[in-house]
């Protein structure tokens, strides 16, 4: 620094650096008034889908251009979009093994859509269902879905409310600054609705799903009780080590290897794979 310049901030006049906010003061993402779900009914049927503000990335990725639609500045999963990067790209790239060209994908807590997009762009999946009821979280979903031109695969009818073992209302999400796919569902705490998942989908037979609920996932797999009898879908989830030994016993009684995809702190994230129901197999290990 020359020495005029350490003269005038040793006087208070210039900043040595500018200053950056601190996570709590960066502000909320805004959210439209009108609900998401009524403004995709009114899109539908020809009127002009607004959203709230957001920034778009542009980025090539396996040879294919993909739009990114970002709105918050402390987020791991936009953060990785500003760099022109998919989230959990490892993990992704293992699960796309288990996906079959046709495939219909149930994606529960979908969040900005990152895995419902990169399987709608690099995986044969037709058809891929995202489940999330974050008011904050719908507008880059939205935006990111209709800047890739994705609406004919990914379903954008089942948005707003959660899944859960039974049906429930009055539930709340606090209204994040940073770390979006980190938000809880609380009950009692607001006026978001939780269903019973056999109850939305009482025919559907998804090859694949994914579940990333923060700490609700034993309670979704619960509520998706016949759906994973009928489809015997390979699933994708996260648990907490708090559910680890639940989760072990309802993997081992519907006869499910559980494969580990990545560990971060206090919660682990696998793939479990149907075995088959021959006795052949009954000797094979539930972890890999």
């Amino acid at each position: 620094m020359s020495g005029w310049l350490k003269d005038l901030v040793r006087a208070g006049k210039v900043d040595p650096a500018p200053a950056v906010p601190q996570a709590d003061a960066l502000p909320v993402p805004p959210v439209h008034a009108v609900p998401m779900a009524e403004r995709l009914v009114a899109w539908r049927n020809g009127a002009p889908l607004p959203l709230a503000p957001m920034e778009t990335v542009h980025a090539r990725i396996k040879g294919r251009p993909v739009a990114f639609c970002v709105n918050m500045a402390d987020d791991p999963i936009q953060n990785a979009h500003r760099k022109g990067q998919f989230y959990e790209g490892r993990e992704l790239a293992l699960l796309a093994d288990h996906v079959p060209a046709g495939a219909t994908i149930l994606d529960i807590g979908a969040n900005v859509g990152n895995h419902a997009l990169w399987l709608a762009m690099f995986t044969g999946a037709t058809r891929i269902i995202v489940i999330e009821p974050n008011p904050l979280a719908l507008e880059p979903l939205v935006g990111n879905v209709l800047a890739n031109r994705l609406p004919g695969i990914i379903d954008l009818s089942h948005l707003g409310f959660g899944l859960g073992d039974s049906d429930s209302d009055g539930w709340g999400m606090k209204k994040h600054n940073r770390n979006l796919g980190a938000t809880k569902m609380f009950s009692g705490q607001g006026a978001l609705t939780v269903r019973r998942g056999d109850a939305v989908f009482p025919q559907l037979n998804p090859d694949v799903i994914k579940i990333d609920v923060e700490g609700m996932e034993m309670a979704v797999l619960d509520g998706l009780h016949a759906l994973i009898a009928r489809a015997r879908p390979v699933i994708m989830i996260e648990v907490l080590d708090i559910h680890a030994g639940a989760f072990a016993d309802w993997a081992q009684a519907r006869r499910y290897r559980i494969e580990t995809l990545g560990k971060e702190p206090k919660l682990t994230n696998h793939l479990l794979v149907p075995l088959p129901q021959g006795a052949e197999d009954a000797a094979r290990p539930l972890y890999e």
